[in-house]
């Protein structure tokens, strides 16, 4: 799963997806959300990107 935090039209969005969902292109991030379905965010509304690998254990 990955993590993403841009700025969306109205608000912050934090978006959870995964990791094949989501993809770098030139100047921008792009998400698959199904058939022909993406959303573009250009990589200056970006904040982070994180990815969360399910392998690693925490203590907290």
């Amino acid at each position: 799963m990955t993590t993403i935090v841009y700025r969306g039209v109205d608000d912050t969005v934090s978006e959870d997806v995964d990791d094949e969902q989501l993809n770098y292109r030139e100047d921008h991030w792009q998400i698959h959300h199904g058939d022909d379905e993406y959303t573009y965010i250009p990589r200056e509304r970006v904040y982070t990107v994180q990815m969360n690998d399910p392998h690693v254990i925490t203590d907290e």
